[in-house]
């Protein structure tokens, strides 16, 4: 059972992060695959689990709807988290996400030491959060869509490489403190 739980593990992770890459996209199916992998495996163990399963997915969703309906990120990356919330359970996705934003991080400072990002888009970032906190008053703004050709961290790869350090190198969360 645990092999084919890593094998789907990483399928899923390594394809999001490989279309991410080339296409800018995480297809459909990548994410139907891990979720239907999530619950095959978790109908074999039973009950407590399918509702862990379950639970993941939804706690994923929900972890990223804000993020993603200021557009800080797209609707895959949320289906992708999702997925992976129904493949470990949602008592890890604290902690992948954790290390998420941690590479996603890495990578965006990546992008600007090369020049591909411009502070713009950070200037944005910062906007974007001083509206969320006075949100109390005015409401949550629209998302202002991004410029044609500018750049945009992956978000795919980040929650690929964010799962893999989570599930395989620190699974008691003993680096992330959690």
């Amino acid at each position: 059972m645990n092999i084919a739980l890593n094998f789907t593990v990483v399928a899923v992770v390594g394809l999001a992060a490989f279309f991410d890459i080339k296409e800018r996209r995480i297809p459909n199916w990548v994410v139907l695959f891990g979720f239907s992998g999530a619950l095959l495996l978790a109908l074999l163990q039973g009950n407590n689990q399918l509702v862990i399963t379950v639970s993941g997915f939804g706690a994923g969703i929900l972890a990223l709807l804000l993020p993603f309906a200021l557009g800080w990120l797209g609707a895959g990356d949320v289906k992708l988290f999702a997925a992976v919330g129904s493949l470990l359970g949602y008592m890890a996705l604290p902690r992948v996400f954790f290390y998420s934003c941690i590479v996603a991080g890495i990578i965006a400072l990546l992008a600007l030491a090369m020049g591909y990002a411009n502070e713009v888009s950070f200037k944005r970032f910062w906007t974007d959060c001083k509206f969320f906190v006075l949100a109390g008053r005015s409401g949550l703004p629209k998302a202002m869509p991004l410029k044609p050709g500018a750049y945009s961290v992956p978000w795919g790869v980040a929650i690929g490489a964010g799962t893999i350090m989570a599930y395989y190198f620190d699974p008691a969360g003993e680096w992330a403190g959690f």
